[in-house]
């Protein structure tokens, strides 16, 4: 149906049955031919929500003021923070399990509409991390806001207010070294805990990263862009620690910059090496000594792990930033070393120097993309198609975003081999996934 533009139930509470959940962690209900997006739902509740935005289309968006008729998912808030109103652990109030589940429903949702692949085991199967079935606690690296009395806080759901409750994510030895130091007002926090137990604090001015636009859409854009510019800016003062952060997995170790790139939850890092270096492993018709593109490899997790698992491997990270770029080196070296070179560069770059220059690079058996929350985009999906190694293993942030990406692999003849979903933000509806696909069979 066409809307009013004139429509604004801003304030109202409607009484509401929710259905499904949908990408974003919000739950879907509708009233007289509008969907309104519930924060705070489950699936088959009653409920009284109260409307918090409008930008007068087809959906509007509102939060949950009381429960008439409860799912039997719910349960008590785990973290403090999410229930005083802040926007940390939305899905703290749903049992772990059954978040999950719902989250295996939205990675395969993704991937049949934008994706447009037929799953035939769907629901997508949901994974703790290597086994890890911590709710809280679990996060290494974390991030506070102070207000003007200088205590760390998070911020409240879609706003810049301050919650000065704690939000039960972070490590304990995190949170209480947190709480002791004293920062000032207006100051972003980092704390990190090393695989050795060592606390790293740093500190800057916080940025007024204020959204700008007009519609719920708009101002999440404008927001993520400035919280990415920022997080590229330099200027962080250390408080505790040392300047770079000691990583471990398995038998290797990586000294990464403090403000580097690190999966957060405690035991992903494992959790997808594993995975990634087994897809490699049981790529069909593998060489004993096969060439593998580590894009988007960060300080090297995978190489290293697929170098573990298949000692003759010759391995290309490439990667863009400089503080990973950094913990590569001192794992690997500054030359090529046991089989693995670091290229800093861009992806996009890196192939684009493989066209012109295809003397310099050996095409690979294996492709390994690890890119952050935007994917790596439909023309480097295209260029690897066109390169055609044998497996390509795709780990995905982002459900929309993985799902475009082995899409445009899918539409060009491949086969989804795997696709399996990763609870590494237990108590939010951040779901991250693995695909595996492999090349259309030739003549």
């Amino acid at each position: 149906m066409t809307q009013d533009r004139a429509t604004d139930w801003t304030g109202r509470v409607l009484r509401l049955r929710v259905e499904g959940p949908a990408h974003g962690g919000e739950f879907v209900a509708r009233h007289e031919g509008r969907v309104v997006f519930c924060r705070g739902g489950v699936t088959g509740e009653l409920v009284d929500v109260h409307i918090d935005d409008d930008p007068g289309r087809a959906f509007c968006r509102g939060t949950v003021q009381s429960v008439i008729e409860a799912s039997p998912d719910r349960v008590e808030p785990a973290c403090p923070a999410a229930a005083a109103g802040a926007g940390c652990c939305d899905w703290s109030h749903i049992a772990a399990d059954a978040a999950r589940r719902y989250a295996g429903r939205i990675l395969t949702e993704q991937v049949t509409r934008i994706g447009r692949i037929d799953l035939p085991d769907a629901p997508v199967a949901v994974e703790v991390p290597a086994g890890d079935p911590a709710s809280t606690g679990w996060r290494t690296v974390a991030r506070w806001i102070t207000g003007r009395d200088g205590v760390p806080g998070v911020r409240r759901a879609r706003s810049r207010d301050q919650v000065a409750e704690q939000c039960s994510q972070p490590d304990p030895r995190l949170r209480q070294a947190v709480s002791e130091t004293s920062f000032g007002p207006g100051r972003e926090v980092l704390g990190v805990l090393g695989d050795d137990g060592a606390v790293h604090i740093a500190t800057r001015a916080a940025i007024d990263d204020a959204p700008r636009g007009r519609g719920g859409r708009s101002r999440q854009s404008a927001a993520t862009r400035a919280r990415a510019r920022h997080s590229r800016a330099a200027g962080w003062e250390i408080v505790t620690g040392e300047p770079t952060v000691v990583r471990r997995v398995g038998d290797h170790e990586w000294r990464v910059p403090l403000a580097g790139f690190w999966q957060a939850h405690r035991s992903a890092a494992t959790h997808y090496s594993n995975g990634v270096r087994a897809a490699v492993s049981h790529t069909p018709q593998l060489s004993a000594a096969p060439v593998v593109w580590d894009l988007y490899g960060g300080a090297g997790l995978f190489a290293a792990g697929v170098r573990e698992e298949i000692p003759n491997a010759r391995v290309t990270i490439v990667e863009s930033a400089s503080a990973s770029v950094e913990g590569a080196t001192h794992a690997f070296g500054d030359t090529p070393d046991g089989g693995i070179r670091t290229v800093r560069s861009r992806v996009e770059t890196f192939l684009e120097d493989r066209d012109t220059r295809p003397g310099e690079h050996t095409d690979p058996e294996v492709v390994i993309l690890d890119p952050p929350r935007g994917g790596a985009g439909i023309p480097v999906m295209q260029r690897l198609a066109a390169i055609g190694p044998s497996r390509i293993v795709h780990v995905g942030c982002d459900p929309a975003s993985l799902a475009r990406d082995i899409g445009v692999l899918v539409a060009a003849g491949w086969t989804l081999t795997d696709l399996r979903g990763v609870a590494a933000f237990p108590g939010t509806h951040h779901v991250e996934g693995i695909a595996v696909l492999d090349v259309p069979r030739r003549p």
